[in-house]
């Protein structure tokens, strides 16, 4: 239902086995997490399009992005905001925040994956107000 575009084929996200239930989102450029320190990681991926035609009528579907429980164990590595959605109406470059518990510097490479990606399909809780249209990109619906 939600397709994705990418600026380079190698940094398409996949799916490590037959039966991964999420997709492994690499990281578009070097860059280097300070111990204790945040950063955000860009992954030349873009939501191209959601075929609204096939979302079950109540529903919507959003991206999720999770942690690598790898770089969490070797390197103490998590999303900074624990969890991160992705809405249907996201214009920007997905990227991933993330924060180094650690003490030591966390280099990250072109390529490398720094987090999974899962679609899922949601329902909006009944009789909460909805604000209009989007109008920009990350954090621009407020604090």
């Amino acid at each position: 239902m939600i397709f994705l575009r990418t600026t380079s084929p190698d940094l398409m996200p996949a799916y490590a086995t037959q039966a991964s239930a999420a997709a492994d989102l690499r990281a578009a450029s070097p860059s280097v997490i300070l111990g204790g320190e945040r950063g955000k990681v860009p992954t030349g991926v873009w939501i191209d399009h959601v075929e609204w035609g096939k979302v079950p009528p109540g529903m919507l579907p959003e991206l999720q992005i999770r942690a690598r429980s790898g770089l969490a164990f070797k390197h103490g590595i998590m999303l900074t905001n624990g969890l991160g959605t992705i809405d249907a109406d996201y214009p920007d470059e997905i990227s991933v925040l993330l924060f180094n518990s650690g003490k030591d510097p966390f280099t990250i490479q072109k390529g490398d994956r720094v987090a999974q990606i899962t679609m899922n399909l949601i329902v909006k809780i009944p009789g909460l107000e909805t604000g209009g249209p989007r109008m920009g990109g990350f954090g621009s619906t407020g604090v």
